[in-house]
């Protein structure tokens, strides 16, 4: 039976084809993937399924699903409503008074939450929920309304792998249970594990739909980017001799103490561990935005405590896993996001900004990293695919010459082409001397790219390890409390 039949769906933004005559099913009791790069289609395909866009042509016949759910990359939550209100928030229940009454809205969530595995109950404070918690309210959110087809949209992109993993054993109880899934994930392996076919986007054009065992990883890359991906990841230029950061004792006063290590100019160091080990608090205090204990010296220069301004005055560069939050300016275009670093160098007398020297600062800044701006540097940033807006972040840096590139899971929710570019220019970046501290949640990336890997558990470094040794079981058991 089909659940969702996608018809030639056309659509146009702005002069730009979006999609080009798409059509594909989805049948109950299935996982589709739906892949391909960013930029590709894939989110017009579900916001024309979900009923958020109109199609320029073509149509989509719900069959057999009766009604649609998505579960977005981006929770849509309220922090400050409970778990039932948020599950419930379209129909609460009330009283003749116009009150909602709780009880009623905890006895029809609980159900749900069992569905879903979760760990808590309807009363919880959503904001007192982990990311991994709060997609799956969004997930029961969607069940409540009993949908014979749910689209997931990226929804591990921001989770560590425990949480993952029980979201693709719901995905996976979900189709047996015969519900319809789309399934859209830039990380390959759900993709093979998931679903039963796989259909390809490349350009807004459907080239290929078939079932999932006849594709390898390298066939199903080639056809999202329309050529070979080069395997593995780049080869490692030795790092030179000089110290470029040394972190003697650094702590935040909550959350990490006592770290101590180093990284020599042209050498990418990788910190991995378990989500809440501590990294993302390590690069945060290095750059300034927290406070700190200890000490920090790049180039053998001591480092002015919780000061971003003497941070970028001293080479470091900050790359947030936060990009659409704090990497970039989402409504305002994307010039302004490429030049905001170099703008003192950009400004003239009287405070005057520079404009023939923004555009091109900005025009070679976008060169660099292989920037793809369709409808050029004056649209919105948010109007970028996500690897295109990664490269942005990347970018902006890049005209003061960092010293010392912080990047903290700067491949999450790009697709394999924008991966293979941004591990290049990583390689290229330490190749050129610059040192690189590298904090990702995908072991395969920390190893690959790593020269050495510190490992952070509960707060403290428990180890670094040289690149021979770097194994994934030497990295788990450091990261889980164990020994060398």
């Amino acid at each position: 039976m089909t659940a969702i039949s996608v018809h030639g769906l056309s659509k146009s933004f702005g002069g730009a084809m979006a999609l080009d005559g798409v059509s594909f099913t989805v049948p109950s009791g299935e996982v589709v993937a739906l892949a391909g790069e960013n930029g590709a289609g894939k989110s017009t395909v579900k916001n024309i399924i979900g009923g958020t866009l109109r199609p320029d042509s073509g149509r989509v016949d719900l069959g057999d699903a009766g009604n649609v759910a998505t579960v977005h990359q981006e929770t849509s939550l309220f922090p400050d409503l409970t778990v039932a209100e948020n599950i419930m928030i379209g129909r609460l229940g009330s009283s003749r008074a116009g009150t909602v009454r709780p009880a009623a809205l905890c006895r029809k969530v609980s159900p749900l939450l069992r569905r879903v595995g979760a760990g808590f109950g309807p009363e919880a404070l959503v904001r007192e929920l982990s990311a991994g918690q709060r997609q799956l309210v969004e997930i029961a959110k969607a069940l409540a309304h009993e949908p014979g087809c749910i689209v997931f949209d990226e929804p591990t992109a921001s989770l560590n792998l425990d949480e993952r993993e029980l979201i693709m054993r719901i995905v996976e109880q979900l189709r047996d249970d015969g519900v319809a899934v789309l399934y859209i994930t830039h990380y390959l392996e759900e993709i093979f594990r998931l679903s039963g076919r796989i259909v390809v986007l490349r350009d807004g054009r459907l080239v290929a739909d078939r079932p999932t065992d006849e594709f390898d990883r390298s066939t199903l890359e080639a056809l999202m980017v329309g050529r070979e991906l080069a395997q593995g990841y780049p080869e490692l230029a030795e790092p030179g001799q000089e110290t470029a950061l040394s972190v003697h004792g650094l702590g935040d006063g909550a959350r990490i103490d006592g770290v101590c290590f180093e990284v020599a100019e042209g050498e990418i160091f990788g910190l991995a561990g378990l989500m809440g080990s501590g990294r993302t608090e390590v690069a945060r205090a290095i750059f300034g935005l927290a406070g700190r204990t200890g000490r920090i010296e790049v180039g053998g220069r001591p480092l002015r405590r919780g000061d971003v301004r003497a941070s970028i005055a001293a080479g470091i560069a900050f790359v947030t896993e936060d990009r659409r939050n704090e990497g970039l300016f989402l409504e305002r275009p994307i010039r302004e996001s490429l030049s905001i670093v170099g703008l003192d160098s950009l400004t003239r007398r009287f405070g005057r900004l520079d404009h023939a020297a923004e555009r091109r600062l900005t025009q070679d800044l976008a060169t660099a990293v292989g920037l793809t701006a369709r409808s050029g540097l004056e649209a919105g940033g948010g109007s970028l695919s996500g690897g295109n807006q990664q490269k942005v972040v990347l970018a902006k840096w890049l005209g003061g010459r960092p010293r010392l590139i912080i990047l903290d899971e700067p491949t999450r929710g790009i697709d394999v082409g924008a991966k293979a570019e941004i591990y290049r220019l990583l390689a290229e970046f330490a190749r050129a001397g610059t040192a690189v501290l590298l904090i990702s949640s995908e072991m395969e990336e920390v190893l690959g790219l790593s020269h050495r890997v510190g490992v952070m558990h509960d707060g403290r470094l428990a180890g670094v390890l040289d690149r021979p040794q770097a194994t994934q079981e030497a990295v788990i058991r450091l990261a889980t409390g164990g020994v060398r």
